[in-house]
C-alpha cells in the first residue's frame, strides 16, 4: 500500500515540481553591493550533471558559478573576467594535464570546454600540429661524407645551429652541418670529432655546449661515458674538450641529462648509475635494479627523481637522495608490462609514455597502481596505442615533440608511425618502409628560430637515421 501512495501523483503536482526545478537551477543576479558585478556572474545549484555551456559565460568549477566574459575594451585585458584572462586560464589548465579521452572521470572535458563556440587554444594548436604531420612528405636524404660510413646508432639536432651530432657502430662521434628547408636538404660539411672505444649506444645534448656519448662496450673493455665540450658558434671546428669520463664496468645501454641540475643517469646491466656534481666533485651512486636498464628519464618537476625502464618490463622510480644499498626495486609505484621497456618519456607531471619489445606503446599514470587482496598488484595503462610492430630490437627510433602531444615511433617493419598522445589515435598512415631499420629519429621545429638568424630557413619536419643515411621529411610545398 505504501508503494502505491508514493506513485500516486497528480499531473498538476508533477508540472508544478518541474517548474520549480527549472527556476531553481539558475538564481537571480546579485545586487550591486556584491563584490562581483551583477552583469558578470550567474550562480548554479550543485548538481551531479555536467553544467550546461552558455554562450558568453565561463563556468568556474571551484566556485560553482557562471562568470560573464567581459569585452577587453570595456574592462581591460587584465580583468579576471575579460576574454583574454579567461582564455589564458583555460589554456594554462589544459597544459597542466595530459588529456587522453579514455582517462576515467572525463578529464578530456577540460579540453572540450568551449568559450563562445570556440575550442580551447590547446586543442586548436594540437590539431594544427596533427595537420602538419599529415602533410609530411620525403624531401631528400643525406649519406654523410665522413671517413667511415657505418650504420648510425643515435643522433641529436643542435637547437641553435643547423648541425646534426651523431654516433655510429664504429664508435665515431661526428658533426654534420646541414641546410634543410621545407623543400630541400643538403650536407655542407661533415667532420669526425672523436673516436671512442666501441659502438655508440646513446648521444645526448645538454644545454647547447655539452655532448654526452656512451658506448656499449666489448670483449676488451666495458661501456664508457664521455662528456665533450662542443665548439662554440656555427663555425667549422672539430676541436673537442673532454670534460669527464666514466667507466661503468658493464654494458651501458642508455643515458640521460637532468634538465634542472648537472646530474647524469646511466642505464647499465642490472644497475642504475647516477652521477652528481661531475663538473667539480663527482659523486656516483649505483642503484641495484636486478634487471638491465634500457630507458631513462629524469623527472622535470622533482630534480631528485629518476625513472628507469628495465628489461623485465618494470618501470622503477628512484629517489637519488635515498640509501642506494636499500633501493633494490626503487621507490614509489612500479609499472609492469609484459615485455622489456625500450623507451620512456615523462609526459606532464604524472604520466609516463613507454614502448615495449612486443610492439606495445602505452601511457601510464604513476599514481594508478592498485593492490589486490592477495597482495598482488594490478597495472593498467590509461591509454594504449595500437599499430606499432616490434618483437626483436630495443633500438628503434622514438621521439616526442616539444609540446608533448605527438609521439613518433619506428617499427620492425621499417615504418614510422605517428600517434596523438591526447587521444591514442594514429594521426596518419605509416611512412615507409625504408631500406634499413630506423635506429633513431628526431622532430625538427622552428622553436629556436628567434635565437639565431641561421635557422630562418630551417624546415619543420622530422629527421630519421636509417642504416647509413639521414632521411628528411618535411611539409614540402604545403608550407604552413
Amino acid at each position: 500500500m505504501t508503494r502505491k501512495k508514493f506513485h500516486h501523483r497528480s499531473s498538476h503536482y508533477q508540472q508544478s515540481r518541474l517548474n520549480n526545478r527549472r527556476t531553481n537551477n539558475i538564481t537571480r543576479p546579485q545586487s550591486q553591493s556584491s563584490s562581483i558585478d551583477s552583469s558578470s556572474s550567474l550562480s548554479v545549484a550543485i548538481s551531479d550533471e555536467t553544467p550546461k555551456e552558455i554562450p558568453g559565460y565561463y563556468y568556474d568549477h571551484e566556485k560553482n558559478r557562471y562568470f560573464k566574459i567581459m569585452p577587453n575594451k570595456a574592462v581591460g585585458s587584465s580583468n579576471p573576467f575579460s576574454a583574454d584572462s579567461i582564455t589564458k586560464r583555460v589554456e594554462e589548465k589544459a597544459r597542466e594535464l595530459v588529456i587522453p579521452n579514455q582517462i576515467p572521470n572525463g578529464i578530456s572535458l577540460l579540453l572540450d570546454r568551449e568559450i563562445n563556440f570556440n575550442k580551447p587554444i590547446y586543442t586548436f594548436k594540437s590539431e594544427n600540429r596533427q595537420i602538419l604531420i599529415k602533410s609530411l612528405r620525403q624531401v631528400g636524404s643525406i649519406v654523410p661524407t665522413a671517413i667511415e660510413r657505418t650504420p648510425i646508432k643515435d643522433f641529436q639536432i643542435h637547437p641553435y645551429f643547423n648541425k646534426i651530432l651523431y654516433g655510429d657502430s664504429f664508435g665515431n662521434i661526428s658533426q654534420m652541418k646541414i641546410k634543410c628547408t621545407s623543400s630541400s636538404c643538403m650536407e655542407i660539411y661533415n667532420d669526425q670529432m672523436a673516436k671512442l672505444t666501441s659502438e655508440i649506444s646513446s648521444v645526448r645534448l645538454d644545454r647547447t655546449d655539452l655532448l654526452m656519448a656512451t658506448t656499449l662496450g666489448d670483449t676488451v673493455a666495458s661501456g664508457n661515458m664521455y662528456i665533450l665540450k662542443l665548439p662554440s658558434g656555427p663555425y667549422r671546428d672539430t676541436a673537442l674538450d673532454v670534460r669527464y669520463t666514466y667507466r661503468s664496468g658493464s654494458t651501458i645501454w642508455t643515458s640521460s641529462f637532468s634538465e634542472i641540475d648537472s646530474s647524469i643517469a646511466l642505464g647499465s646491466s642490472r644497475k642504475l648509475s647516477v652521477i652528481q656534481g661531475w663538473e667539480e666533485y663527482p659523486c656516483v651512486n649505483n642503484f641495484k635494479t636486478n634487471s638491465d636498464v634500457f630507458a631513462l628519464d629524469f623527472d622535470r618537476y622533482q630534480p631528485d627523481i629518476v625513472f628507469a625502464g628495465c628489461r623485465d618490463g618494470k618501470l622503477r622510480i628512484y629517489d637519488i637522495r635515498s640509501d642506494c644499498s636499500n633501493s633494490h626495486y626503487g621507490i614509489g609505484p612500479t609499472i609492469s608490462q609484459q615485455s622489456p621497456i625500450c623507451h620512456i618519456r615523462q609526459i606532464g607531471a604524472w604520466y609516463i609514455l613507454s614502448d615495449g619489445m612486443d610492439g606495445s606503446l602505452s601511457l601510464w599514470d604513476v599514481r594508478n597502481e592498485r593492490r589486490n587482496f592477495d597482495k598482488t598488484y594490478v597495472y593498467e595503462p590509461v591509454l594504449e596505442f595500437k599499430g606499432n610492430v616490434n618483437s626483436t630490437n630495443i633500438q628503434y627510433g622514438f621521439d616526442v615533440n616539444l609540446k608533448e602531444d605527438i609521439v613518433a615511433i619506428a617499427g620492425q617493419d621499417n615504418k614510422v608511425r605517428f600517434f596523438s598522445i591526447n587521444t591514442g589515435r594514429t594521426i596518419r598512415y605509416p611512412i615507409g618502409p625504408f631500406k634499413d631499420k630506423v635506429s633513431a629519429l628526431r622532430f625538427c621545429t622552428w622553436d629556436s628560430v628567434g635565437l639565431n638568424p641561421e635557422l630562418d630557413e630551417r624546415g619543420e619536419g622530422i629527421w630519421m637515421a636509417a642504416g647509413k643515411e639521414f632521411i628528411w621529411w618535411s611539409i614540402g610545398n604545403n608550407d604552413m
